[in-house]
């Protein structure tokens, strides 16, 4: 009898132990494809899951193995030196017909159990995903939850992990209620709402409102965030090669998909509301640079958490950047003039463009042409007009839960939009809607346009596969020429130019290799040139002087 109540206990400890491990942390979660990406550009160390996807569920309990067991192997071995889980992902868009007969089955379930926990004890995996798309409502609803809990009888009490990945907004009919209990986490697939922008920050919250709202305890709500675009499903690093700002969330008038700025946003918005983040997939990645949606998740998971020190400034530091304040206008350096600076620009010219700097400590500078912007101490209007870094040159970049981020000076105080109304201050106790801003890269700093403003030589950029632009950056007034080095006689070449806002300010169009655009009617700034021929489209950002 004792021995029973003794077994009974230990197996309750390992239960909330389990339960414990599965909510404490926040979550990472980065699911990666059996089809793509390598185990050696995984970045372990800003992870704690890996969701490999997808086995293939039959009809009848059992599955189709993996094509390279060999890889599935060294990912166990690499995430777990480094403690990250590795749990193995089963369904995906192929897996709907085989759990539709599986769930519904006493016997396939029973044999679906035992061959994922064998797998799970194969591979030293530590836990099973479902990702079923989608239950039917009735039979295969709960067959879906009876599974769910026969996965859960088996793996908690060897202290595996059983999740699975539900619908964005709705589901009511798919996945029930009773299910909430039993998993371990759900990780919400806030993406795919439509055709265009299809992830958007909106949707995020909303789904979450869904789900809480349902009664999905907050720490079993994982928000995910897509690695790709729509329409035709573009990953992000190709996007990045085609021209994208990393920094945005629309490329071309045409992809919609989740920038840096959207990404930590979300991070935020998931730290607050839910229990973690998850991504798909892993293999849509920028490598581990500036550009990395990974390593943007990490920044904000890295200060939420405290962990500040060992970790790089959310700050995009060497970077060129426009500030956009409440008002929707930009920030200008107002070219040093002791006035003060302003947030009132339509455009983003010379003056409207900073570089951030390591200031060192944990604070940044921003310069405009050499000079740094002051917070003059909050004694008067901020300039931008001293040669050197000392105290009122430093600021705390802070982001904020939107999304957006703050400016923080020497004296404890925030930097003020003013709305645009008046010269900018740093003398706001608290950050609220005019001390909040908006930021994004631009291709050169005001001071090398300055540089070069000066140099009228054609210089000849190769961009894409067979494109030649120049010059580049171009003194106003002078004429673009694009060359097509692998021109389609069949199709006309479309050329066009597009602002900061991604209106489309020059077209033009004809059937030549060779198209000269005129740059007479722009305005000082940074332009996107966007050529299209046939199936070839090529991207390039543009200086104008």
């Amino acid at each position: 009898m004792k021995q029973n109540l003794y077994r009974n206990i230990a197996f309750l400890l390992l239960l909330i132990a389990v339960s414990l491990q599965s909510s404490a942390q926040f979550k990472v979660i980065g699911y990666l494809p059996t089809w793509g990406g390598t185990v050696s550009n995984v970045q372990f160390d800003k992870l704690t899951h890996i969701n490999y996807a997808f086995l293939i569920p039959n009809g009848t309990g059992g599955y189709t193995p993996p094509d390279d067991p060999g890889r599935l192997q060294s990912l166990v071995t690499a995430a777990h030196a480094k403690g990250v889980k590795v749990i193995i992902s089963v369904g995906g868009g192929g897996g709907d017909v085989g759990f539709r007969t599986t769930a519904v089955s006493a016997t396939y379930r029973a044999a679906f159990v035992t061959n994922m926990l064998n797998f799970c004890n194969q591979y030293n995996l530590d836990g099973v995903d479902l990702d079923w798309e989608y239950p039917n409502a009735g039979a295969q609803a709960q067959g879906f939850v009876t599974l769910m809990q026969q996965l859960a009888n088996a793996f908690h009490p060897q202290g595996k992990l059983v999740t699975a990945a539900v619908i964005g907004d709705y589901g009511d009919d798919s996945f029930l209620s009773t299910l909430f209990p039993i998993a371990d986490f759900l990780n919400i697939m806030a993406y795919d709402d439509n055709d265009f922008q299809h992830s958007t920050y909106a949707l995020a919250v909303q789904c979450l409102d869904y789900w809480l709202g349902r009664g999905l305890p907050k720490e079993k709500a994982v928000l995910g965030v897509p690695f790709y675009a729509h329409p035709d499903y573009i990953a992000y690093n190709d996007l990045l090669k085609m021209g994208a700002d990393p920094y945005a969330d629309v490329f071309n008038n045409k992809y919609g998909y989740n920038g840096i700025t959207t990404i930590k946003a979300k991070t935020n918005l998931a730290y607050d509301r839910g229990a973690g983040i998850m991504m798909w997939e892993l293999s849509n990645d920028e490598g581990t640079g500036a550009n990395s949606l990974v390593s943007a998740i990490h920044e904000v998971v890295a200060a939420r958490s405290g962990d500040t020190t060992s970790h790089p400034s959310t700050a995009p530091i060497g970077k060129t950047i426009w500030l956009k304040g409440f008002n929707g206008q930009y920030v200008s350096s107002e070219d040093g003039d002791t006035a003060g600076m302003n947030c009132n620009r339509a455009t983003v010219q010379g003056w409207e463009q900073f570089s951030v700097v390591d200031a060192g400590n944990g604070k940044v500078a921003l310069s405009n042409q050499g000079l740094y912007v002051s917070s003059e101490n909050g004694t008067k209007t901020i300039t931008c007009n001293r040669a050197t870094i000392q105290g009122w040159e430093m600021f705390d970049w802070i982001t904020n839960a939107d999304g957006t981020f703050s400016l923080r000076g020497n004296n404890g105080k925030y930097v003020s939009s003013e709305n645009g109304t008046k010269a900018m201050t740093c003398n706001r106790d608290v950050a609220q809607g005019w001390e909040n801003f908006n930021y994004g890269i631009v291709g050169a700093s005001a001071a090398r346009l300055s540089t070069v403003a000066a140099k009228t030589e054609a210089v000849s950029v190769e961009t894409g596969k067979g494109l030649l632009l120049y010059p580049n950056p171009v003194p106003r007034g002078t004429a673009i020429t694009v060359n097509i080095r692998d021109y389609n006689a069949n199709a006309p070449v479309q050329v066009s130019m597009l602002d900061v806002n991604k209106k489309t300010v020059v077209y033009q169009k004809a059937n030549a290799k060779t198209v000269t655009v005129g740059t007479e009617k722009l305005s000082a700034g940074f332009y996107i040139l966007v050529v299209k021929n046939g199936n070839s489209n090529y991207t390039k950002k543009v200086i104008i002087q």
